[in-house]
C-alpha cells in the first residue's frame, strides 16, 4: 500500500499509529482477494486479531508476494463486520 501511495490510515490513524508495531490496530484491513499470496498471520496479529475474522490483517505485519509467487491481492482499508 504504501510503495503505490494508498492511504492506509484515517484521520485517527495518522495521529495515533504505532509506526508499524502492531499494537495500535489503526492498520487494520481486510483482504478481499489473494490471501494466498500473503505471509501467515504473525503472532502479533495472532494475539491482536484473534476474535476477528480471518480475512482481517494489520497491514503493518503482513507482506506480499515472494519471487515465487504474484498475482493479485484486493484489499478495503476499513473492514466492515460482515452478519
Amino acid at each position: 500500500m504504501l510503495d503505490n501511495k494508498i492511504e492506509l490510515y484515517a484521520t485517527y490513524g495518522k495521529l495515533m499509529n504505532c509506526g508499524g508495531g502492531g499494537s495500535c490496530g489503526t492498520c487494520i484491513v481486510e483482504i478481499i482477494e489473494g490471501d494466498d499470496l500473503l505471509n501467515e498471520r504473525t503472532n502479533t496479529e495472532l494475539r491482536y486479531l484473534k476474535k476477528k475474522p480471518e480475512s482481517w490483517r494489520l497491514a503493518c505485519q503482513t507482506i506480499v508476494g515472494n519471487k515465487e509467487n504474484c498475482g493479485k491481492v484486493v484489499v478495503q482499508r476499513i473492514p466492515q463486520w460482515k452478519k
